[in-house]
């Protein structure tokens, strides 16, 4: 989970939170704590909804999140009753509905729904504390010392933001229901970088696929692009075009082993942005829902457009209505020419994919198992990428580095040879502003 900033672990900031009682009139010390841990456990859900881990997957609302009983253990291992009474008492909203895994079904969770006056009140008051306090700086600085290491290559350890453009940003949004996500989200960083002088630490893990991981509220890597765009004026994101339909094409010829062609895969490598236009266009949609339908695609989305109920009765919407919001324009979509040979074919990279798989990954689904070979793929990848940019790293992502200076369109192409004879990956390189 992501850690609490240190200014919301006071008593004066509890007070704020809780409505039922006053800190300063409890006396008993034991009670108090007591009360402290039920306190910054009600806090941490807040900071929940801007985790996505943390978000409850059968609710689209961002301040819903997960209630387990093992986060519940952590308050009192023995009676969850004052929790969840402290939580209905402020008006957190508890849906108890649970279900424990079983072989044939996965388990329910129950979920807490966040009051937005609740959100309201933290940003308000990490607004009077950080504006006070905040350091405000122009440049970016990058800190070398003692960095997690991927591979051979360094990560740093840690980033000087412009808290400037943060300071600014953050003020500018509106704290409306539609745009307080994103003031939330803000106001929390902006408290992590005051705390530490405009210094984000970087902490990265390794998954079990692979990837190498941000984590924690001060992760460049997991930070919304907008606030990237603020934060890290003037750095450059070298990205990898098309990442997944790049490398799955070769994946499957090196694991399965049939000299098999694609071509709709291959044209769209080469020509995604005249085939997005064009699909844009004859859908009449916005190309960024075009985009987005796209990239699922590579990731293995289903062919589904039709809603239906799963086997607890919730309705489900499949992932490309929900993307167009329609139905009927994602059912064009996936009919469109330029839409379906490209489907076929990913589809048969998965399915051949999972099938050479199955023994070597056992334990893990057929769609997992792709990802597995594509995420380890990708990694190797970036590895390549980041020793490349050396010491001007700032942020590696999954398919793309951030740098604080940018390459000549010749250090583009050689950084493209270098990812081709270490990895056989045959791949189209693009750099921008982040």
């Amino acid at each position: 989970m992501l850690q609490i900033p240190k200014v919301l672990l006071s008593d004066e900031f509890r007070n704020e939170l809780r409505e039922d009682i006053d800190f300063s009139s409890i006396t008993h010390k034991t009670k108090k704590i007591k009360q402290r841990k039920i306190t910054d456990a009600m806090t941490q859900l807040l900071i929940n909804t801007c985790d996505k881990w943390e978000h409850h997957k059968d609710y689209p609302l961002w301040n819903v999140v997960k209630l387990t009983r093992h986060y519940q253990k952590q308050i009192d291992n023995n009676n969850f009753q004052p929790f969840q009474e402290a939580l209905t008492e402020n008006n957190f909203v508890i849906n108890h509905s649970y279900r424990p895994p079983t072989n044939q079904l996965g388990g329910i969770t129950k979920s807490v729904l966040i009051p937005e006056d609740k959100i309201r009140m933290t940003i308000d008051y990490l607004a009077s504390t950080t504006y006070e306090s905040v350091v405000l700086n122009d440049e970016i600085f990058i800190n070398w010392n003692n960095p997690f290491y991927f591979g051979e290559n360094a990560t740093p350890t840690s980033v000087r933001i412009n808290t400037s453009a943060l300071h600014t940003f953050c003020k500018s949004v509106k704290d409306v229901s539609s745009d307080l996500h994103r003031k939330w989200n803000l106001q929390l960083r902006l408290s992590v970088a005051q705390e530490n002088d405009g210094w984000l630490k970087q902490n990265y893990r390794v998954s079990d696929f692979g990837r190498l991981v941000g984590t924690g509220l001060s992760s460049l890597q997991t930070m919304p692009k907008t606030l990237l765009k603020e934060i890290l004026n003037g750095c450059y994101e070298i990205d990898v075009n098309a990442s997944s339909m790049s490398l799955l094409p070769t994946i499957y010829k090196r694991v399965v082993g049939k000299p098999l062609t694609f071509p709709s895969t291959e044209n769209y490598v080469r020509n995604r942005e005249v085939i997005r236009d064009a699909v844009s266009l004859s859908l009449g949609v916005d190309l960024e829902m075009v985009k987005q339908a796209f990239t699922a695609i590579g990731f293995g989305l289903r062919r589904n457009v039709k809603g239906y109920k799963d086997v607890d009765g919730n309705y489900i919407i499949p992932t490309l209505t929900e993307i167009f919001g329609s139905q009927k324009i994602a059912k064009t979509f996936v009919e469109h020419p330029q839409v379906e040979q490209l489907w076929i074919e990913v589809s048969e990279i998965f399915s051949g994919l999972s099938k050479e798989t199955k023994s070597s990954l056992p334990e893990l689904k057929p769609s997992q198992r792709v990802s597995y070979l594509y995420q380890h793929s990708e990694a190797e990848m970036l590895k390549v990428m980041m020793k490349y940019v050396g010491k001007s790293l700032v942020i590696p992502k999954h398919d793309a580095v951030v740098v604080n200076s940018p390459l000549t369109i010749g250090q583009l192409g050689l950084l493209k040879d270098k990812i081709y004879k270490s990895t056989g990956f045959n791949v189209s390189l693009s750099q921008r502003l982040v």
